[in-house]
């Protein structure tokens, strides 16, 4: 079999597990009260099922294990990881159900994450060296426990941030896993392009529940699934092809969710509220009150998404220092362009019965 067939293949898995799995898992959460109540802060008018990230769970994983048993030549690679990798996707999915059903606070999620991670560690999975731009890699020694563990937490909570709008996170992570699946072909990673394949797979599945006005939410244990899986590809990538690329892909191709993150930390830090807790402070939350509809920014927030990964890809090829400087005036260019469409704010809380508040 080819890998193009396989590649194909396990993205029709992933559509398949989903599309079958998210009716009776939403009927399940109906018939069982599973559901994500209206309120001041939300955008939904009626009770709405949440726990149905668990198809996205099931996409990536169930088309994995499918393919260590049926076609172990592309997965052999990682066998060595894949006790220790697939027992910390299914931690991590029964932390995202358990808050689902019964929310946690930032904290307890938190020490659960960091447990996970550090779990990854215990069993081979981690940097021993830091990867820096123009200069190298550098050996961690014993920082590379919490170097590894500080990663691993800010990449699983990263699709959380976003996950804030209907169809925001779900179309987001999937223009994101394009560069990665071709970089990870370009790098001879099948394993990583074959679950990334089967996550896009499942994500245009889930599209069709989730875009505006969504009828099931993926909730945190489809939120933490995604992060867990793309927190997994940069440790593992560098692992095995330990250059550049396999280094900062995962991290480009999210880079917006990223410094979303790092923004909502610092600005709640620096109000003296929980940094963990939730907030309707979020760039597509602040987009909303400057008046954007919901469909403008799902396009804005996908065609960033897009040129990034064109970054990723043309660093693949080109002159990596070029694309650097080239890359550093994007960023800098929407930075700008945010802060002028922000000034413009017709006023808190002119959008926000249109929107639900964000989980992370």
């Amino acid at each position: 079999m080819t890998d193009l067939a396989v590649l194909a293949g396990a993205a029709a898995s992933g559509w398949v597990i989903t599309r079958f799995l998210v009716p009776p898992l939403a009927a399940l959460c109906r018939r069982r009260g599973w559901l994500d109540q209206p309120g001041p802060r939300k955008s939904h008018l009626r009770p709405t099922p949440r726990l149905t990230g668990v198809a996205l769970f099931a996409a990536i994983w169930v088309t994995l294990v499918l393919c260590a048993l049926f076609l172990p030549r592309w997965i052999g690679e990682f066998a060595s990881h894949a006790t220790v990798t697939l027992a910390g996707a299914l931690l991590m999915l029964a932390l995202g159900v358990v808050d689902d059903l019964r929310p946690l606070s930032g904290l307890a999620k938190l020490i659960g994450q960091a447990s996970i991670g550090s779990l990854l560690f215990a069993g081979g999975i981690g940097f021993d060296r830091l990867w820096v731009p123009f200069v190298g890699g550098i050996e961690l020694g014993i920082l590379s426990w919490p170097v590894t563990l500080v990663w691993f937490l800010v990449l699983v909570n990263a699709v959380n941030i976003i996950d804030g709008m209907d169809g925001l996170a779900v179309s987001t992570t999937a223009v994101a896993t394009l560069p990665l699946i071709w970089v990870s072909w370009t790098l001879h990673l099948p394993a990583i392009w074959i679950g990334a394949a089967a996550l896009c797979g499942g994500l245009i599945a889930f599209w069709k529940y989730n875009r505006p006005p969504a009828t099931v939410f993926m909730g945190d244990s489809g939120s933490l699934t995604l992060g867990y899986f793309l927190a997994i590809v940069a440790l593992l990538a560098p692992i095995k092809r330990f250059t550049a690329l396999a280094f900062f892909v995962p991290i480009l191709a999210l880079l917006l969710p990223l410094a979303e993150s790092a923004f909502a930390f610092g600005r709640r830090s620096w109000a003296r509220t929980n940094p963990l807790g939730a907030d309707s402070g979020h760039l597509h939350h602040r987009l909303l009150d400057a008046g954007w509809s919901q469909g403008r920014i799902l396009i804005a927030y996908n065609g960033f998404a897009l040129a990034l990964g064109a970054f990723c890809v043309g660093f693949r090829y080109g002159n990596r220092r070029l694309l650097a400087i080239l890359l550093g005036i994007f960023v800098l260019s929407i930075i700008l362009g945010l802060g002028i469409i922000l000034r413009q704010r017709v006023g808190s809380g002119s959008n926000r019965s249109v929107h639900r508040a964000t989980e992370g």
